[in-house]
């Protein structure tokens, strides 16, 4: 399963290109997450100070429609156009995380390059955070539910956020 995740910046005037993430959840990925739940759970009936838990991860491709690093304009405007597009189709700004179909791509020239990628374990979810390559700041996806993670373990094609 495909998903789109929104992105905030800890820097309120810049995000550095870094306005949704694209994750692949895989099935593979989404019982790694969940093993990373059921130990969080553990450590915290032993520890209830215990709140959230980073690993390193690099599974998150962080990009913007708006934002191009291609070398031409001709090469990047019909591309950005279809992928912001697909974005306001799927109602991004109304739903924080969506499932967009395999065939959903984003050109090389949007992709933000990042740092310390990380996935952040939470009791009832798992998050993404990383720092723009050459930045002094922190992004963020929102949060991806334990349905969800559940359900691309399933092979679920579809869930209801």
């Amino acid at each position: 399963m495909r998903i789109v995740l929104r992105v905030s910046s800890n820097n309120e005037y810049c995000n550095g290109g870094c306005e949704f993430a694209l994750v692949d959840l895989t099935p593979e990925l989404a019982e790694l997450a969940l093993g990373r739940i059921a130990t969080l759970r553990e450590q915290k009936s032993l520890d209830p100070d215990v709140d959230e838990t980073y690993y390193w991860a690099y599974v998150v491709q962080y990009f913007s429609p708006w934002v191009s690093l291609a070398s031409t304009e001709e090469e990047v405007e019909p591309a950005t156009l279809k992928v912001a597009d697909m974005l306001d189709e799927l109602r991004i700004e109304v739903n924080e995380v969506l499932t967009v179909p395999e065939s959903f791509r984003v050109p090389s020239g949007q992709f933000a390059a990042m740092e310390c990628e990380q996935m952040i374990v939470r009791e009832d979810c798992i998050a993404f955070t990383a720092i723009p390559k050459h930045a002094s700041f922190h992004v963020q996806t929102v949060e991806i539910a334990l349905a969800m993670l559940e359900a691309a373990v399933t092979g679920a094609s579809t869930i209801h956020v």
